[in-house]
């Protein structure tokens, strides 16, 4: 079994590495992210969202604690998506309450928990129900080439970044990998729901990852292939070009559409030519994967190879700190935009 703890720190860089080095999330404050729906609740219906601040809890905490205070079952409460631990965040959550008027809201008093809107709405918050998340995070300590720092963050303005799987997604030392390759090894099912979900997410990110990966070390991620599916820039709408159109690169440079790559399943659209052949080439290398992940029907879906910040400001604090400030969508890690600029250190977990 192949060892995945350096997964993730060993996935190339599009702009020729880090220009140093940084400390990360050494307080929530220097780690903020605020949450925006993709749509506006209705105001009525059965289901309270609670627009949330939370400091340095899990998502899950939090879930457990409306639970409590409203006394409905966990099932009851939904998000629409995960946010760090280490920080402030500002995140969506619903309550189902059928007939019932359910608690004071403004009375909810726990520790790290604060509620700063509450409202109605028809249906249970569903996850992925984000435009973007906006970041404000300071990075301290640095010791860095200020010179290829700023041309760090010229390329990723331009260009933006290779859209990998951060550590979150596998798990602790990316630990979830190693076991669920045992698992699928063995011929094993996975019956706990939860636990599938996570097993199964890890593995197909990792085949993505190494599909990017492989994209990034030729130069193109952010380029067009023939044989390619692109994704248009902030939907779900793809398109597959066997022979590529003279304005392809003007669409991709002007960030119009987006090259994507596998998320792998049962009903994956046949990728030929050049995109085809990297991608069976990582199916080929990573047939235990491929194996587990068809034995449990998962659906296929694609992912776009490249992400943009949008509204990328940075801002020199002092000598050795500085404040970055963007805007992803929902998917999408501020990890992984970092890492393209420096290697980050933290007195907690990412």
């Amino acid at each position: 079994m192949d060892d995945y703890k350096a997964h993730v720190s060993t996935l190339p860089y599009a702009y020729g590495g880090s220009a140093g080095q940084g400390m990360i999330k050494d307080k929530p404050d220097n780690f903020k992210v605020n949450e925006c729906l993709s749509f506006e609740p209705s105001g009525s219906g059965e289901h309270v969202f609670l627009y949330i601040q939370k400091t340095d809890l899990n998502t899950e905490d939090v879930v457990k604690q409306l639970a409590k205070y409203a006394d409905v079952s966990r099932r009851s409460v939904s998000y629409a998506g995960m946010k760090d631990r280490y920080a402030i965040t500002r995140q969506w959550f619903s309550v189902q309450l059928p007939g019932k008027t359910g608690p004071d809201w403004d009375l909810m008093e726990q520790p790290n928990i604060q509620v700063l809107q509450a409202t109605r709405h028809l249906r249970k918050l569903k996850r992925g129900s984000i435009k973007l998340n906006d970041f404000e995070i300071v990075l301290n300590d640095l010791v860095t080439d200020k010179k290829k720092l700023e041309k760090n963050l010229e390329n990723v303005r331009t260009s933006g970044v290779p859209n990998y799987f951060m550590e979150q997604r596998f798990g602790y030392a990316c630990q979830n990998l190693s076991r669920v390759y045992a698992l699928f090894a063995s011929g094993e099912k996975l019956k706990n729901k939860k636990t599938r979900g996570i097993f199964l997410s890890s593995a197909r990110s990792y085949l993505f990852n190494q599909v990017l990966a492989s994209r990034v070390v030729d130069q193109t991620w952010n380029k067009g292939l023939s044989g390619d599916i692109f994704i248009l820039d902030g939907s779900r709408q793809f398109f597959q070009e066997d022979v590529l159109p003279a304005d392809t690169q003007v669409r991709l440079d002007e960030h119009d559409i987006h090259c994507s790559g596998p998320l792998f399943g049962t009903t994956d659209q046949p990728v030929e030519k050049d995109a085809g052949q990297i991608e069976q080439k990582v199916f080929d290398d990573n047939n235990v994967f491929c194996k587990g992940l068809l034995d449990h029907k998962l659906e296929s879906s694609r992912r776009a190879l490249r992400v943009v910040p949008q509204n990328l400001i940075h801002e020199w604090l002092s000598p050795n700190s500085m404040k970055l400030s963007f805007s992803l969508p929902s998917g999408s890690y501020a990890t992984a935009v970092i890492r393209e600029l420096i290697k980050t250190a933290s007195n907690k977990g990412l």
